[in-house]
């Protein structure tokens, strides 16, 4: 087996040109292509969308190619049953499909990395390549920025007080959320003066995303990983010393006043289309949706392309963000008011759990939680490159894990 290295690690690659060799080099590449159909989503290129089918195909050969999988599997089953359900319900068959291939990218996206799990190491690096991309690529963005040079990306957030990282994907959620996952698995694969370095590093990239809710989960990263010395003072540290040079700088009364803004707006006033999604979906559950009320009916882009009828009948609040808005930016109401209560919970469990070894580790806990309370306030679990960083990292922090209980490979239990 041929070695490589990345940040003086070795790695374990393909040697043989053999069907798992290919299929995990199929894997990168569809992740690769994710990346790429998301940057062209920023853009707002129309060639995106064929980009990420593709990416999909190429996941569907690589499982092909490696068909092992875990027990959850079996949850397909009744997941089909309630799909066909949602679309049968659909109020328009083409918003259906449309949402469709969105629940099922990361189911394919955990099968395919289950798959290749004994290819944790090199799936690892590639990941850290293209996040150490992004954050290059953001530090020209803050020259270019300045320098009135060309930014290849726009600028999609710049709010006066910060401009917000973004990287050559195009998505400051997605930006920090990739460099938050970045530090996980370096916290968990690397040691030494490197590795502290390195971990430095991707959490002062996750901060300069100014993702307010990755601020909260950062705070909780000293209590998770205490027993690794004073780097465990680092993240707190690290916002102190920008709250005190935000002080200085004569920012701090508007930094705080957009934070008390924000925590009105989405949070004690509930005056935004996120909130008026939640009160769509606790009134939807409590009228006794189980199966769902049709994929494509609520929460998505689908359902804002197609003008679902179900916005009108719960009397839905856009608060003047009607016809600009694309999605209510809210995966749960999305979820359990297409899905129902059962399939909501059905899909949740396969996709988060599925595969997944060490889940009372609280690492574990510590990053599902974090992928979880992210999607309080976004649809960031339906964006594939988003979705793969995150198993990725649920995996790396579960590769210690006995291996072969519970499985099916091969087409077998086993």
């Amino acid at each position: 087996m041929n070695a490589q290295y990345f940040y003086g690690r070795a790695i374990e690659a393909p040697s043989r040109i053999g069907l798992s060799s290919i299929g995990v080099w199929l894997l990168v590449l569809a992740y690769l292509a994710f990346c790429v159909s998301d940057m062209m989503l920023s853009i707002q290129d129309d060639n995106s969308q064929a980009i990420k089918i593709v990416a999909f195909l190429m996941l569907g050969l690589a499982v092909i190619l490696r068909p092992r999988f875990h027990k959850k599997i079996l949850l397909v089953g009744p997941l089909l049953f309630i799909f066909l359900i949602a679309i049968e319900r659909s109020f328009n068959i083409a918003a259906g499909f449309d949402e469709l291939q969105r629940f099922v990218f990361p189911i394919a996206i955990t099968v395919a990395i289950y798959a290749y799990r004994d290819r944790l190491n090199f799936l690892a690096s590639v990941f850290l390549a293209v996040v150490v991309s992004n954050d290059i690529f953001q530090c020209y963005f803050y020259l270019a920025y300045v320098m009135k040079l060309p930014l290849i990306v726009p600028v999609r957030i710049d709010s006066g007080l910060y401009l917000r990282a973004q990287g050559w994907i195009g998505f400051f959620s997605e930006f920090g959320f990739m460099n938050f996952c970045a530090l996980i698995v370096c916290a968990m694969r690397d040691g030494g003066a490197s590795g502290k370095l390195k971990k430095l590093l991707f959490l002062i990239f996750s901060l300069l995303s100014f993702s307010f809710k990755l601020f909260v989960v950062i705070l909780l990263y000293p209590v998770v990983f205490r027993k690794t010395g004073w780097k465990a003072s680092i993240a707190p540290l690290v916002i102190v010393v920008a709250i005190c040079g935000a002080f200085l700088l004569g920012y701090l009364d508007d930094i705080t006043g957009l934070a008390s803004s924000k925590i009105s707006f989405y949070i004690t006033a509930g005056n935004s289309a996120r909130a008026e999604s939640y009160r769509v979906m606790w009134e939807s559950l409590r009228d006794g949706n189980f199966l769902g009320e049709g994929l494509g009916a609520f929460g998505g882009p689908a359902s804002v392309k197609f003008n679902s009828p179900l916005y009108a009948i719960y009397h839905f609040d856009w608060y003047g963000m009607g016809g600009i808005l694309k999605t209510t930016d809210t995966f749960y109401p999305h979820l359990f008011v297409e899905l129902g209560l059962v399939g909501g919970a059905i899909w949740l469990c396969l996709v988060v759990m599925y595969g997944q070894k060490n889940t009372v580790s609280l690492a574990w806990l510590y990053v599902a939680g974090a992928f979880l309370f992210d999607n309080l306030f976004s649809l960031a679990i339906l964006s594939p490159s988003y979705v793969f960083a995150a198993f990725l990292t649920l995996y790396v922090i579960g590769q210690s894990a006995s291996k072969g209980k519970g499985t099916i490979a091969a087409g077998r239990v086993s």
